[in-house]
This record gives C-alpha cells, sequence and structure tokens, in this order.
C-alpha cells in the first residue's frame, strides 16, 4: 500500500535542492569550471517551493551577479597599486549596495551584485594580471549561471502533473512577500533614512575587513565581507532595535549552522576521504538535512540553510571529490571571522549610543 503523497511532502521537497546540487556539481566539472561550490550554492539557493519564484530568483541572482563581476573587473586592476583606495571603494560599495538592496525593489540583485563586486574587487589583489582577472570574474558568473539552470530544470520537473502532488505545500513560505510588506509599512523617507544607518556597521565591518585582507592578502576575507553583509538583509520596521536584534539573531544562527555542518563534515571525513561515492552521499545528506528543516520551524530556517550551505563549502571542490581540509576550513574561517568582525561593530555602536544617551541624561538634569 502506498503512502499519501502528503505524508512524502516535506521529505520529498527537501530533494528537490539536493537533486539540483547534484547536477550543478556535475554540470560545473564537466565544464571544467573552478571554485564550482559557487554553482552548488546557486542552486541551493535559488530553489524555491514552487516553479515561477525559482525562475524569478535566478534571473534575479544571474542579473546581479552579472552587474557586479562587470564592475569589479572594470575597478579592480585601477585600484590594484593603491591599497587605500581599494578598503574605501569596498566600504563605499558596502554601504551602497545594502542601502540598495533595503530601500528599492529586486534587493536580492542588489546582494548578488554587491557581493560579486567584493569578491572580484578583492581578486583583483591576487591576480595582477587582466586577463587572470577576467577568468575569475567569467568564473563566478559562469558558476552563478550553471547552477541555477539546474535548479530552475529541477524545479520545473518536479512542477509536473506527473510529480507535483509529491512536492506541493498546502502554505508555502513567501518570504520576499514578507520583506515587501514591512518595507511598504514605512514611508519612504522614513525607510531610506532607516536603511542608511542600518547599512553603515556593515560598510564598517566590510572596510575593516578590506584592510586586514589588503595587508595580509587573505583569501578568506573576501567570504568575511560577503558574510558581513548577508546577515544584515532583513526586513526595516519603524523600530531601529528591531531590526538590530533580528541582524543578532541571524549572526547567532549563521555561526551555529556553520558551525554544526563543520563539525559534522569534518568528523566523518576521515572515514570517507578518497572515496567518491561517500563524498557525495554525505553532501546530499547534508543538504537534504538542511533543506528538510527549512520546511519545519521558522525560526531555525536560517540555521538550517547555513548548515546545508557549509556542507557544501566543505564537499564541493574543483578536484573531483577528493575533499581538500584547507580550503573548506578557510572558507568557514571566512564565515566566522565576517561575524565576529560585524558583531565588533555593533559593540563599538551600543556603547557609543549609551555613552550618548548618559551624556544627554546629564546634560538635560543640569539645565535650569
Amino acid at each position: 500500500m502506498f503512502p499519501h503523497p502528503a505524508a512524502l511532502t516535506r521529505p520529498a521537497q527537501a530533494l528537490r535542492p539536493v537533486c539540483s546540487v547534484a547536477i550543478a556539481v556535475v554540470a560545473a566539472h564537466a565544464l571544467g569550471l573552478q571554485d564550482t561550490w559557487w554553482a552548488a550554492i546557486s542552486a541551493f539557493a535559488v530553489m524555491q517551493a514552487q516553479f515561477l519564484p525559482s525562475v524569478y530568483r535566478g534571473l534575479m541572482r544571474v542579473a546581479g551577479t552579472l552587474a557586479g563581476a562587470a564592475l569589479g573587473f572594470l575597478l579592480g586592476p585601477l585600484l590594484t597599486p593603491y591599497p587605500i583606495a581599494f578598503v574605501v571603494l569596498a566600504g563605499l560599495a558596502a554601504w551602497a549596495g545594502l542601502y540598495a538592496a533595503l530601500s528599492y525593489r529586486f534587493a536580492y540583485a542588489w546582494v548578488l551584485a554587491l557581493v560579486t563586486f567584493i569578491m572580484v574587487l578583492s581578486e583583483a589583489f591576487d591576480l595582477p594580471l587582466r586577463d587572470e582577472l577576467a577568468r575569475f570574474a567569467i568564473e563566478r558568473a559562469a558558476n552563478v549561471a550553471v547552477g541555477t539552470a539546474a535548479c530552475i530544470v529541477v524545479a520545473a520537473l518536479t512542477s509536473l502533473k506527473l510529480f507535483a502532488p509529491l512536492f506541493r505545500r498546502d502554505a508555502p513560505g513567501a518570504p520576499a512577500a514578507a520583506d515587501s510588506s514591512a518595507r511598504t509599512a514605512l514611508d519612504a523617507a522614513t525607510r531610506h533614512r532607516a536603511a542608511a544607518w542600518h547599512a553603515l556597521p556593515g560598510a564598517i565591518a566590510v572596510t575593516v575587513l578590506a584592510g586586514i585582507s589588503s595587508v595580509a592578502h587573505l583569501g578568506s576575507f573576501s567570504q568575511a565581507m560577503v558574510t558581513s553583509i548577508a546577515v544584515l538583509v532583513v526586513p526595516l520596521g519603524s523600530d531601529a532595535d528591531t531590526a538590530r536584534s533580528a541582524v543578532m539573531r541571524r549572526m547567532a544562527l549563521r555561526f551555529a549552522g556553520c558551525a554544526l555542518a563543520g563539525a559534522l563534515a569534518f568528523a566523518v571525513l576521515p572515514l570517507i576521504d578518497g572515496k567518491p561515492l561517500w563524498c557525495q552521499v554525505a553532501l546530499g545528506l547534508g543538504v537534504w538535512a538542511g533543506a528538510y528543516l527549512q520546511e519545519g520551524d521558522v525560526r531555525w530556517r536560517y540555521a538550517a540553510t547555513q548548515f546545508s550551505v557549509a556542507f557544501i563549502m566543505v564537499f564541493v571542490q574543483d578536484r573531483g571529490w577528493g575533499v581538500e581540509t584547507g580550503p573548506a576550513l578557510q572558507r568557514l574561517g571566512g564565515v566566522f571571522a565576517g561575524i565576529a568582525a560585524l558583531y565588533i561593530v555593533y559593540l563599538i555602536f551600543d556603547h557609543a549610543r549609551r555613552a550618548a544617551t548618559g551624556v544627554a541624561r546629564e546634560q538635560g538634569l543640569s539645565s535650569p
């Protein structure tokens, strides 16, 4: 006797990103692309509960990536001799990109344009030759396109009448709609002012990380800058403390999801290293577990996403399925560094705000 389709919905829904990630990795390897974890992350991140939202998100991801890669390629070589200019531009770009993502339409495209621009700009210091930088920018865009295409293929196939009952959800989540409603709750002037202030800690954190990267040439710090940007993309309300608490929660969830996935992945690596089949099984299980948890309690959805992303960072590498611990640790270390940098900036902001509040209270008490 076959189980009722409703009983299969959540586990089957979690299989969709597993399939899209597998297709994306195989395609990226077949094309000889480097940094194929970008393709895998794109295949995972673009997947939505239904077909058309997946297509829309994929188009936004590809468009933003192309814009950021082109701009980074144009400006990167010009700034290579001037580390100070790189640091300043990275900070200004972080502020402008976050402000645009929080204030205008197509927030996802703005975020992808910003993080890709930061990646290419950072890489310009390690790849002084323009041809090498062009190859990096093209491969970034190609990986994102491959991952997005794999996701859309899987989303299309699972939307067919033959399979759709297994994957249909009665109450699909709609984070984009929630973001939009929160944004329209504020009038335009208040929204823009709130976005400008909210983007400032991210700009400061990226500036500091860019400065460290320009001095020490740490490749992981582009991932650190991306993390400092990503956790700040939250709906803005009329209360600034609400957005701040949402960011702090996202930092904690991102740290917890990546730390748990990293611990599990490195625990099983000695057992499966050099065994391609088992590496693929471990990747599939990690992606499935995160996708399955995403369908559960909304409070832990972001941690579940980061859990799967961390598994992808560890197990998707450029040379087949032999996992090298160095690149994996560098990627995860960049995530933790980005969280730490933004957290420190928030602590400084809190201290400054408390000091300013204390001074204002003292002045009020001393006035006649």
